[in-house]
């Protein structure tokens, strides 16, 4: 079984520590540059309290399709006590700092290996936010954002699946992530390459 998998469909992996389940999915951020996973949010629960963290997925060891679940190599508490999200804005810099601090591993985001700046990333997004953003091409609307195919080995995003008409009905295409030239949070649209999308229409 191949590992590349609906972004829909890894919305709700249960999370499994080393000693026992710690929640589940409840999205990913992407960098739309590089088109890599940079983080899973993940809803953890404590009795009745419950709060969203980022996990990065250099922490995960597979995902198992079959049982909806991602096998990660940290244990409960500390995925519990982890850096807390807003999940409707782009990450901070400094947010990403106290991230990479709390689970020890590089900044691999960076280009030259220097410390981080300050200020949000306006390429890192949210992909339950992404989809349903206006698609696009040329000078035309060409439908909308309905799904991302994830290579959950890489943690890569390969596709973008775009509905041209009904949201759950209407014919899709699926685009490869080269046809994608520009993601804007604020204006809630992705601009496509028109002749991209004239080849695969």
């Amino acid at each position: 079984m191949g590992t590349t998998q609906r972004a829909h469909d890894l919305f709700k992996y249960h999370v499994a520590a080393r000693d026992g389940a710690a929640g589940h999915v409840h999205d990913l951020f992407f960098d739309d540059r590089r088109w890599q996973v940079r983080y899973l949010v993940v809803d953890v629960h404590q009795g009745l309290s419950r709060r969203q963290v980022l996990l990065s997925p250099v922490c995960v060891r597979d995902a198992d399709p079959v049982q909806r679940r991602l096998r990660v190599s940290l244990g409960r508490d500390q995925i519990r006590r982890g850096p807390g999200v807003d999940a409707d804005r782009p990450v901070s810099r400094q947010h990403e700092v106290a991230l990479h601090e709390y689970y020890g591993i590089p900044f691999y985001w960076t280009v030259d290996g220097s410390a981080p700046g300050g200020g949000g990333d306006p390429h890192l997004q949210s992909m339950r936010a992404v989809r349903g953003y206006t698609v696009i091409a040329g000078d035309a609307a060409a439908g909308h954002v309905v799904d991302f195919l994830v290579d959950c080995d890489a943690w890569t995003v390969s596709d973008v699946v775009v509905g041209r008409r009904h949201w759950l009905t209407g014919p899709r295409l699926v685009l490869p992530v080269g046809a994608v030239e520009h993601v804007s949070w604020l204006g809630k649209v992705v601009y496509l390459d028109a002749e991209a999308l004239g080849r695969t229409a």
